[in-house]
């Protein structure tokens, strides 16, 4: 099993079912995630407008939007300033599209991962010295960013800070700092990622120029909040939901591009679809060659230029796979090793040739098969970089907080972060994190938990059944596809898949009906699909030479007893 344990929530109680209105297994899923009346259900499936919470009601609003109000009005060159990953640049090309329909001047700017890392970099603000930029917004990053802002104030740039990272005690001298996690917030959803950030300044701003909103920076909101694995509740539901539709309804080049090279339909993208085959194609530039290269595709206004770009990402995908599936072997040695050794707690891994860019990746991957936190660290110089993943149970960034003074820089998030540190404070660092870790991870099993929805045959999966899952969309943190229970599932056939075999092509029957189903990172359980099957799973439409077909992904499955 990939589970340590499967836990098969409650069946709606009846009362519940009554108010729901609907079958028992539709409703079930609804109940399990909160429903408990007709109306709930209807809000949930068709989010509102009125979800939009009131921008002024996070810190600095208004002198933030008076300000940018005078840049555009004076016609002073504008900076945006964005993080490299999707979120960053999804906010970034939010903002200046933005900004240049209301008539600013902008020059967008993210910076290079190795060079210049994470936050406001020394070279960004030379750079927008050089090109007389009097406003600087940052986005997805800068609250901490404290000496690069004085600089920028020395030079005659203001700086005007949107961010989502957590503050530390000192902030920096900007006109305003935009961030939900401030103590003077009242802002009441403290979920929204970078983009979602960026887009309550824009809504603050157009409302005050008393323009309508384009339609395209809702699409911006999905990919960067989607990316960011932002909990899908609230404001973040609305928005996702709005820029799935933006994304299937209107012509962006950037985007349509990377959906068509990934051969899918635009009209039917899912959260899924952009999580797995959009996503990873825009953070590959970063990850192995510089960020521009995603911006300037989601910048992008012209369809051939859009076309070529998509297809040069997709190819770098491709190799980036390759490298970091050969890390990933490296990796999982070292880990095998460690446990030998009574490292049982948290993951440590690295090697100095391991590029930066897919550190991330390698720790993702391994916090995920062994359910702890895990740090992929690579370097050849005094100085490391490092990627952290972690588990519900492991606050990393508070971890990494309590021995702050070891790094050179650090940040992030409870389930992802990252610091680099000079070589000789690693071993003390890794000390001290396995002390917390194992205080902490003791008692917690080894393997996550499979929630599963509910036990069902696959007949029950039709045409209207299918579109009432597809109406739960979006998918992602806080709304997870549901997970299905069959037993006594008789495997027709098995083969290994993928370019090292690493996944499992399954046919399977059930009461004599036959369904195909894959099971991903699986392809080493082969023998143990000679038994009769228990089966969790997901289910989704496959298109293929116009023809649709329900497929069953397979999470995890044991033998039948």
């Amino acid at each position: 099993m990939r589970y340590s344990r499967w836990s098969l929530k409650p069946t709606v109680p009846k009362s519940i079912l009554e108010q729901i209105n609907l079958p028992v297994i539709e409703s079930t899923i609804l109940f399990n995630r909160g429903i408990v009346s007709q109306n709930d259900s209807n809000h949930f499936i068709t989010p509102l407008e009125d979800d939009l919470h009131d921008p002024y009601l996070l810190p600095d609003m208004e002198k933030v939007t008076n300000r940018i109000s005078v840049a555009l009005k004076t016609n002073e060159t504008i900076g945006v300033f964005g993080d490299f990953d999707t979120d960053g640049l999804s906010g970034t090309a939010l903002l200046t599209k933005s900004l240049q329909t209301l008539g600013g001047s902008v020059i967008p700017y993210v910076p290079h991962r190795t060079e210049e890392g994470h936050g406001v970099s020394l070279k960004a603000i030379d750079y927008f010295i050089a090109k007389n930029v009097t406003l600087m917004i940052t986005v997805d990053c800068g609250v901490t960013s404290i000496q690069e802002i004085e600089l920028a104030n020395k030079s005659g740039i203001d700086t005007i800070v949107t961010d989502h990272h957590i503050p530390l005690d000192e902030f920096p001298d900007a006109i305003g700092i935009v961030n939900a996690h401030l103590d003077n917030s009242k802002y009441p959803f403290k979920h929204l990622t970078g983009v979602g950030i960026a887009f309550k300044v824009i809504e603050a701003l157009y409302d005050s120029h008393k323009k309508e909103l384009p339609e395209e920076i809702y699409a911006f909101c999905a990919l960067g909040t989607l990316s960011d694995v932002g909990i899908l509740e609230n404001e973040n539901r609305y928005l996702v939901h709005k820029g799935m539709e933006s994304i299937r309804n209107i012509e962006m080049f950037g985007i349509d591009s990377l959906i068509s090279e990934a051969g899918l339909l635009k009209e039917e993208i899912t959260t899924e679809d952009l999580s797995f085959g959009i996503i990873p194609k825009l953070n590959v530039s970063s990850r192995l060659e510089h960020a521009n290269t995603s911006l300037q595709l989601l910048l992008s206004s012209t369809k051939s230029q859009s076309v070529q770009i998509a297809k040069y990402l997709a190819k770098l995908n491709k190799q980036r796979q390759l490298i970091t599936e050969n890390a990933l072997i490296e990796a999982k040695r070292q880990v095998v090793a460690n446990k030998e050794k009574g490292e049982n707690n948290i993951l440590f891994t690295g090697k100095p040739d391991w590029q930066p860019g897919i550190l991330g990746l390698i720790a993702g991957q391994l916090s995920e098969e062994h359910y702890r936190p895990s740090i992929s660290v690579s370097g050849r110089g005094e100085i490391l970089r490092a990627s952290a993943r972690s588990i519900s149970e492991f606050n990393m960034i508070e971890a990494l907080n309590s021995c702050g003074d070891i790094f050179e820089q650090f940040g992030g998030h409870a389930m992802a972060a990252g610091f680099t540190i000079k070589r000789n404070n690693l071993k003390n660092f890794r000390d001290i994190i396995s002390s917390i870790a194992n205080e902490t991870l003791d008692n917690v099993p080894e393997g996550p938990e499979l929630v599963i929805d509910a036990e069902i045959s696959p007949n029950w999966l039709n045409q209207e059944t299918m579109n009432f899952l597809a109406s739960l969309e979006p998918y992602g943190n806080g709304n997870p596809m549901p997970v299905f229970i069959t037993k006594n599932v008789h495997v027709v056939s098995a083969k290994k898949v993928g370019r090292n075999g690493n996944h499992l092509k399954l046919t399977i029957s059930h009461n004599e009906n036959i369904y195909d189903a894959i099971a991903f990172r699986q392809g080493d359980r082969i023998k143990e699909t000679k038994n009769e099957l228990e089966i969790a799973y997901t289910a989704k439409f496959n298109s293929w030479n116009g023809k649709k077909s329900i497929q069953l992904t397979i999470e995890d499955f044991k033998i039948y007893e």
